[in-house]
């Protein structure tokens, strides 16, 4: 998916895109908040999630790799040394 087909399609049909065919990357936490990384196709997806009422507050979407910075510590490449 483009980042332009992405943009083009309603929220059902972002929301069933990402949970089909979306890859989790990471995830990291704040104090009322957990933010997931996903991949999907050409385009990242950073998704909040609000902890306590268990809800997406809020759903970023992003082709520049620049915005990884956060989730960079986080991410493990050992096994592909393996």
């Amino acid at each position: 998916m483009t980042d332009r087909s992405y943009t083009s399609t309603n929220e059902i049909e972002k929301a069933r895109a990402l949970w089909e065919k979306g890859v989790l990357v990471a995830q990291r936490t704040g104090d009322f908040y957990k933010m997931q990384l996903y991949q999907l196709h050409d385009i990242y997806l950073e998704v909040v999630w609000h902890t306590h009422f268990n809800v997406v507050v809020k759903v970023t979407r992003f082709s520049d790799t620049e915005k990884l910075e956060p989730y960079l510590n986080d991410i493990s490449i050992e096994e592909l040394f393996a």
